[in-house]
């Protein structure tokens, strides 16, 4: 079976070791790509947009995502 998507190696590698809190509170933008933690996503706790400045993604599960929900499962 061939992979269907592929991924994009950066120059600072990933550890997906980290403690599933860390990931808790981290997000993923589906419209630039951009991982960051879910601080710098809001200011109220209640709406959230991606904090590239380039960007204007925003909202949980609209354009932004929990980043434990867009990794592959390990099980």
């Amino acid at each position: 079976m061939e992979q269907l998507l592929e991924s994009r190696r950066t120059e600072t590698d990933v550890d997906l070791s980290r403690d599933a809190d860390d990931l808790d509170s981290r997000l993923f933008c589906g419209r630039c790509g951009e991982r960051f933690q879910e601080s710098e996503a809001t200011r109220d706790g209640w709406y959230y947009r991606c904090p590239n400045d380039d960007c204007d993604g925003e909202g949980i599960h609209d354009d932004l995502y929990p980043v434990k929900d867009v990794l592959p499962s390990t099980h």
